[in-house]
C-alpha cells in the first residue's frame, strides 16, 4: 500500500489531535469539578442535576426568607415587650390613682407620667424596619399606622387587617407582621359626661354599667333621639327623666341616688332636691376607644378630677383597668403568635438544611468528578499524546537515503 506525504502527515495530525482533545476533556472535568461538561455526555443525569440546582437554588432562597423573617419577627417581639413593659407601668399608675388618700395635685403628677407613656406607646406602636416600612400597619407598610384626631381627640388605627407572609419551603408560609388592629387597636369605647345644670344637687357621678350605658346612648342617637336629658324632681324621692321632647322614665330615689341606664347619680347630702328642683347632664356619643386613647383619656380625667368633675374620674379608672387588662392579654396572645412562628420557622430550617445535604450529595453522585480516577486518566492520555508525538516525529524523518 502505497501512502501520499499528504495522507502520511494528515493522520499524524488526527493521532495527535485526538489524543489532545481527549487530555484537553480531563483538563476540562479537573478544573469545573464536574464529569458532565455537556448534555451529550449524560442526558439523563444532565436532567437530573438541572433540577436539583432548582431545588438547591430554591432551598437557598428559602434560607434567605428565614433570614428576613426571623428579623421581622425578633423586631416585632422586641417593640411587643417594651409596648407591654409601658403598659403594665400605665396598669400600676391607674391602681395608684385608685387610692383614697390622693389628692388632684397627686394624680395630676401621675397623669403627667401616663402622657409620657402615651408619647412613648405612640412612638413604638408606628415603629418602622430597616427599609422604613412600619412594622404594624398590615398591607399598608407604608401608611403610618397610628395617628391622632384633633376632631374626635382620639388616636385612630389608619392601617388594615393584613399580614404578609414569606414562604419557608414549596408548602410553608408563615406572617412576617401583625396588623395594629390585633395587637392595640379598638378595645372599649369612650363615655363622655358633663353636668349641665344643677351641679350643686350632684356628690358623686359613677357609670355602673358601662355596656348598657353605650348601647343605649347609641340606639338613641341612631334614632335620632337627644342624649341631653334634665331630672326633674316631683317630690323629695320621685323624680321624672326626660330628653328635653319626650319623657324617658319616671323613678324613685334610692339610698339617695338617682339610676339610669348604667349611671348612677349620687345626691349631695347637704343640699338634696325637692320638688321642683332639676339638674340636667349630656352623655357625647360614644367614640371607638384603643390603647392610646384610653391612657390619653386616664390621664385627663385624672387631671381634672377635682371637685367639678364630681368623682368621674373614678369610673374612668375602673374603666382603664379592664381595657389595661385586655391590651396586656391581647399583646400576650400576640407574642404567644410570633413565638410560635419562630418556633415553626426554626424546624423549616433544619429541614431545608437535611433536604439541602441530601440534594448535593445525589447532586453529587451524578455529575461530580472521581479526582483519582480523573488523575489518572490525565497522566495516560499526556503518556499517550507524548508517545503520540515522539512516533510522528521519527516517522515523519524515515527516509530511502538513509539506508542507502
Amino acid at each position: 500500500m502505497r501512502l501520499s506525504t499528504n495522507l502520511f502527515f494528515q493522520r499524524g495530525l488526527d493521532s495527535l489531535q485526538t489524543s489532545q482533545s481527549r487530555l484537553d476533556k480531563i483538563q476540562l472535568m479537573l478544573t469545573k469539578q464536574t464529569k458532565i461538561l455537556s448534555p451529550a455526555d449524560d442526558p439523563i443525569g444532565n436532567s437530573q442535576v438541572l433540577a436539583l440546582n432548582e431545588k438547591i437554588g430554591q432551598n437557598e432562597q428559602f434560607e434567605r426568607n428565614s433570614v428576613t423573617l426571623e428579623n421581622n419577627l425578633r423586631r416585632e417581639e422586641s417593640v411587643i415587650s417594651s409596648i407591654t413593659d409601658a403598659v403594665q407601668r400605665a396598669r400600676t399608675l391607674a391602681v395608684q390613682a385608685g387610692n383614697g388618700s390622693y389628692d388632684q395635685t397627686n394624680r395630676k403628677a401621675l397623669a403627667s407620667e401616663l402622657r409620657n407613656l402615651e408619647t412613648s406607646i405612640f412612638d413604638l406602636t408606628n415603629a418602622q424596619d430597616e427599609s422604613g416600612e412600619y412594622i404594624f400597619a398590615g398591607y399598608q407598610n407604608r401608611t403610618q399606622p397610628m395617628e391622632f384626631n384633633d376632631a374626635t381627640q382620639a388616636y385612630e388605627y389608619m392601617g388594615d387587617q393584613g399580614q404578609r407572609t414569606i414562604q419557608l419551603s414549596p408548602t410553608l408560609y408563615l406572617p412576617a407582621n401583625d396588623p395594629g388592629s390585633r395587637a392595640f387597636s379598638n378595645v372599649s369605647k369612650r363615655v363622655d359626661f358633663e353636668l349641665t345644670g344643677g351641679n350643686n344637687f350632684i356628690e358623686k357621678v359613677e357609670v355602673t354599667d358601662r355596656d348598657a350605658l353605650i348601647a343605649d346612648t347609641e340606639a338613641r342617637i341612631a334614632a335620632g333621639d337627644s342624649t341631653d336629658f334634665t331630672v326633674n324632681f316631683t317630690g323629695p324621692d320621685t323624680y321624672e327623666i326626660d330628653d328635653g321632647v319626650n319623657p324617658v322614665v319616671a323613678g324613685t330615689v334610692t339610698d339617695g341616688k338617682v339610676e339610669y341606664n348604667g349611671m348612677t347619680l349620687e345626691l349631695n347630702p347637704d343640699n338634696m332636691p325637692v320638688a321642683g328642683n332639676s339638674f340636667s347632664y349630656s352623655i357625647g356619643e360614644p367614640v371607638s376607644r384603643n390603647l392610646l386613647t384610653q391612657i390619653r383619656d386616664l390621664a385627663t380625667a385624672l387631671e381634672e378630677s377635682g371637685p367639678e368633675s364630681k368623682g368621674f374620674h373614678e369610673s374612668e379608672i375602673a374603666f382603664a383597668l379592664d381595657d389595661f387588662n385586655t391590651v396586656i392579654s391581647d399583646l400576650t396572645d400576640t407574642q404567644a403568635s410570633v413565638g410560635a412562628r419562630l418556633n415553626v420557622m426554626d424546624n423549616a430550617k433544619l429541614s431545608n438544611a437535611d433536604i439541602e445535604i441530601v440534594n448535593k450529595k445525589a447532586r453529587a453522585d451524578i455529575s461530580d468528578v472521581d479526582y483519582s480516577e480523573a488523575v489518572t486518566d490525565l497522566v495516560k492520555n499526556e503518556t499517550i499524546y507524548s508517545a503520540a508525538q515522539q512516533v510522528f516525529t521519527r516517522v515523519s524523518r524515515l527516509s530511502l537515503f538513509d539506508y542507502l
